[in-house]
């Protein structure tokens, strides 16, 4: 994240439905400079039972947050209740492609890459991955090993799996949003966890 990005998450609750837009301000941290909320009743129990109550709660909340800070949203992070998720731990030792010219932007893409290349259980889909820490081979932690010389590396990430049912169902959701609204946007499903993705 870079400070000025525009972050934008979106909750489903069991009585409303609250769209959030943050900034990352100077200490890298997101600072809310929206926050917007419309009651829907399309979700009990962390089950989807209205589809058409939740996206136009949706449309509702991101044509406020779009009108109160006079940015036009194209993406959001969207929250999974717990129990349509699955964490898998991942770790992958990656041979850097020239030591001598340092750690590339592309061999750490490479290393996502791989990282993810689990077998993925009958039932569930790949939404995010969530990487944990990064080694250098001489033992040293870094948050980017771009431009580090080293002739290899240790990523070691969470992959993050869910109900492929629930997520074709928020994609439904989403696309039927969309037509309200007129956005020509895109959701990244992120599990629903203690802090902002």
């Amino acid at each position: 994240m870079a400070i000025g990005d525009i972050i934008v998450g979106i909750d489903i609750g069991t009585s409303k439905v609250c769209t959030v837009v943050g900034e990352v301000n100077n200490f890298e941290q997101v600072e809310i400079i929206c926050n917007t909320s419309y009651k829907c009743s399309g979700l009990k129990k962390g089950k989807i039972i209205n589809e058409e109550e939740i996206s136009l709660s949706i449309a509702k909340t991101i044509k406020e947050a779009e009108e109160e800070t006079n940015l036009k949203i194209n993406s959001a992070y969207i929250t999974i209740p717990g129990n349509y998720v699955t964490i898998v731990q991942n770790s992958i030792v990656k041979e850097v492609k020239d030591k001598y010219s340092g750690i590339s932007v592309r061999d750490v893409q490479n290393a996502i890459m791989q990282v993810k290349d689990i077998e993925i259980p009958e039932g569930q889909v790949l939404v995010d991955i969530v990487p944990d820490k990064i080694t250098l081979e001489n033992g040293t932690v870094v948050t980017d090993p771009v431009g580090n010389l080293s002739s290899s590396f240790t990523i070691d990430a969470q992959v993050i799996l869910a109900d492929r049912d629930y997520v074709r169902q928020l994609n439904s959701i989403f696309k039927k949003a969309r037509t309200r609204n007129r956005w020509n946007s895109s959701c990244y499903i992120s599990r629903k966890k203690p802090y902002i993705r």
